[in-house]
């Protein structure tokens, strides 16, 4: 404040003090006050700002006037917020009249809400020179922190400030940062005197601590080092701290000590390169044997010298026809994958005419040497193989499921079969002379095929063949192979191991196949000796079916016997699903076998699915005569059965025989007996009932009856007529007391009473039946 200035405040002091002691008459009162200056403010002859409190008014000139006042007690730099507190005037006010000021006043700013005259900025640049001439550096950052002011406000004040007020010079990699020539100078001579100490190679962290310099000062200068060559070195993996000095001195050492061992070895290993501190060490040694001729392997580098060395060991292990494993001459650092390498690279340039293998890639055999490890297999083991797989059956599996498969190669002999499947079938039609017993005699070596295994054969499976593949048949396992090859002395060394199985792996599938061609040997050989037998075979079975197809004719004539159409009907459905569907499932049985399907020779219960199974894989001309009689068995008529069942002894190659009356007797006759006998020995009440029944039923009608048990009262109530009075109330009290015992429940007293009475009653009931003749018949009128 000016001299003038404060001599008009001393006048207008006095002038106010003179008023206030003026006398009353020329006072105005607070209210006229505040009257007139409200009028004037409406008149708008008077512009005022009002206090926070509203107590006081202030010209705008006056609330400028007291802000710059306040700026320079506050030492050039005052926060709005502040000073609208110290002017009790509101903050919009204060701001606004800021805003003026700096527009009006380029020597003040607004930051950030602080008002800031060129002053305050002159001592900032005056303290930042103070702390470079202390520290020596100085980050914008750090004044960021110490003035609480914006980074781009203090950079533009440093910057405009540089060379005049602070005396330093900006980092040209980080603009923020700004740095004395002594502080260089100073830190310059720390690093170089820590590089040129340097031997070996040292991280750029160990560098750092040791100079107590930070990273970045550290790479500004290291980069003026190298560049004015004040330091000999290189600076390798510049990642953060993570990078490495490497003296040149040890880099010379490094190229020394590696042309050193290769000249000596003959290679170089890329991690002995890795453990001197080389990070690539591939780049290295092209770049360090630029001149010679390297193999570059995954592990490490070869030169000629020890290509050479394994090119003659592999020329001599193939003149000796012998094998050779590259490993054996290599070093121990070498791995397999750099020996396969090696390997690949010596063939390449191998002018030998001798055939070899390659094995467990590093492996090389000679074909001799594989011819020789093969022959004993050939000698013994395969021959053995063949008869084994013949002789259990294996062998004929195998084929049938290769026929099955619709292989091309198996035409011609399903013509063949076709054609003989004819043959038979017009010497069955021709009769006794040229009948199909004959017929089955014609039978070839196809057919053998498809006779499949015997029973013995077949119960004798064992769990290698179940699990074989159709059509892939392997007599000689991996296992044994290897056993064999293990006898040669060369190969005894448990070592060895993965070259022996690699070597069984590739010579098992060629012995397989030649085991297969000596078991069709074999098996050729089997054929024609069972010609004989198989003839005989199917000559029984003709025989067997012409007197079940006989009986299901006598058991009709018996069914017939009963007057009532009902009960003659459930007996035909008993006969068709018992002794008929006996004679088709025998049938169809033999056509399986006839037809390549592999089965089991033996006669055993078909169901209706396997049975319509075996007809779809059967040939057409086969097929419709079979299908016929299998429909029949689900009909309710024996006729039907026996007009079917004709052709289809004619399409599997059997002849049915013509009926004949004068072997029926002989034929009832052995029925008979074979029913006495069973009776005899029998001591089961229910199965004594059953068997007298039926034997008493062929002595009153002279035929044969096929029944089961619930058919008992039903032949009871029909012999009633036929009996006398004590015979049939014998048998009707012996079948109450059977139907009792098996009504009966868990009252073991009452069971053994029943039974009791059974056991004394049983012995009578034999008698009758087995002692009972035509002529004891007597009609209920007499």
């Amino acid at each position: 404040m000016s001299a003038g200035d404060w001599e008009e405040v001393k006048r207008l002091a006095a002038d106010f003090q003179r008023a206030q002691l003026s006398t009353s008459a020329l006072r105005l009162s607070e209210r006229n006050c505040v009257e007139v200056i409200t009028k004037l403010i409406e008149l708008k002859l008077l512009e005022v700002i009002f206090t926070t409190d509203g107590k006081e008014y202030l010209t705008p000139q006056q609330l400028v006037k007291e802000i710059k006042d306040e700026l320079f007690v506050h030492g050039g730099r005052i926060n709005l917020v502040e000073l609208s507190k110290v002017l009790n005037v509101d903050l919009a006010q204060i701001t606004a009249k800021a805003n003026e000021i700096e527009r009006a006043e380029s020597a003040c700013q607004l930051v950030l809400g602080q008002l800031i005259d060129k002053n305050y900025v002159k001592h900032i640049a005056e303290e930042i020179n103070e702390r470079l001439a202390q520290q020596g550096q100085v980050s914008i950052a750090d004044l960021t922190r110490q003035y609480d002011l914006p980074s781009d406000f203090l950079q533009s004040v440093v910057e405009k400030n540089l060379g005049k007020v602070i005396h330093a010079k900006q980092d040209k990699q980080d603009a923020r940062m700004f740095f004395t020539d002594a502080f260089v100078a100073r830190n310059k001579a720390v690093v170089r005197g820590a590089l040129v100490a340097a031997t070996r190679p040292t991280p750029v962290t160990a560098i750092i601590n040791q100079c107590g310099i930070s990273e970045r000062t550290f790479f500004s200068v290291i980069d003026s080092l190298l560049e004015s060559k004040e330091v000999a070195g290189t600076l390798t993996g510049r990642q953060g701290t993570a990078a490495t000095f490497i003296p040149h001195v040890y880099s010379k050492a490094q190229s020394q000590w590696a042309t050193n061992f290769y000249k000596q070895n003959g290679y170089i290993e890329y991690s002995a390169l890795h453990r001197l501190g080389i990070s690539d060490a591939m780049s290295f040694v092209k770049r360090q044997f630029s001149g010679e001729k390297l193999v570059l392997l995954p592990s490490c580098a070869v030169g000629r010298q020890l290509l050479d060395q394994v090119e003659g060991s592999l020329d001599e292990a193939v003149s000796s026809l012998s094998w050779f494993d590259v490993m054996s001459v290599l070093p121990s650092v070498f791995e397999v994958e750099d020996g396969e390498e090696i390997l690949k690279e010596v063939v390449k340039n191998m002018k030998s005419n001798v055939q070899t293998h390659t094995f467990c890639s590093t492996f090389v055999v000679t074909d001799h040497f594989l011819q020789t490890l093969v022959k004993p297999i050939n000698e013994k083991l395969i021959d053995k193989k063949a008869e084994e797989a013949v002789s259990s059956g294996k062998y004929q599996q195998s084929r049938l499921e290769r026929q099955g498969g619709g292989g091309g190669g198996r035409e011609p002999e399903v013509d063949h079969k076709a054609e003989r499947r004819e043959e038979r079938r017009k010497r069955a039609v021709g009769g006794k002379g040229g009948g199909g017993t004959q017929g089955r005699e014609t039978k070839t070596k196809s057919t053998k095929k498809k006779y499949g295994k015997s029973r013995v054969e077949a119960a004798s499976d064992s769990e290698e063949e179940e699990q074989a593949t159709p059509g892939k048949l392997e007599l000689l396992s991996l296992s044994e192979v290897i056993q064999v090859l293990k006898r040669d002395e060369s190969l005894q060394d448990e070592e060895l191991e993965n070259f022996v199985t690699e070597i069984a792996k590739f010579l098992l599938p060629d012995l397989n196949k030649k085991a297969l061609v000596a078991a069709e040997a074999v098996f050729e050989n089997l054929v024609t000796n069972r010609g004989s037998s198989r003839r005989k075979t199917t000559t029984e079975l003709q025989e067997k079916l012409n007197v079940s197809v006989n009986d299901v004719r006598l058991y009709d004539k018996g069914v017939r016997q009963f007057p009532s159409k009902d009960v003659q009907a459930q007996l035909t459905k008993h006969l068709l699903k018992t002794t008929a569907s006996e004679v088709v499932n025998t049938l169809f049985t033999f056509a399986a076998q006839d037809s390549n399907n592999p089965g089991d020779s033996k006669d055993k219960e078909l169901t209706v699915e396997e049975r319509v199974k075996i007809l779809s894989e059967c040939p057409t001309d086969m097929k419709d005569p079979l299908q016929k009689v299998h429909k029949s068995l689900a009909g309710s008529s024996v006729e039907d059965f026996l007009e079917a069942v004709d052709p289809a002894f004619s399409a599997v190659g059997l002849l049915l025989r013509k009926a004949d009356k004068k072997k029926d007797r002989p034929q009832l006759l052995a029925h008979r007996h074979a029913l006495a006998d069973q009776l005899t020995i029998c001591d089961d009440p229910a199965l004594v009932l059953h068997l007298a029944v039926l034997l008493i039923f062929q002595a009153v009608t002279g035929c044969m009856l096929q029944a089961s048990g619930r058919f008992v009262s039903t032949i009871l109530q029909f012999l009633g007529s036929h009996l006398s009075q004590e015979v049939n109330d014998k048998l009707q009290k012996y079948h109450d007391s059977v139907l009792k015992l098996l009504k009966v429940g868990d009252d073991n007293e009452e069971r053994n009473q029943i039974l009791k009475i059974l056991q004394e009653d049983m012995q009578s009931v034999k008698d009758i039946a087995l002692n009972y003749k035509k002529n004891d018949s007597i009609s209920k009128q007499a």
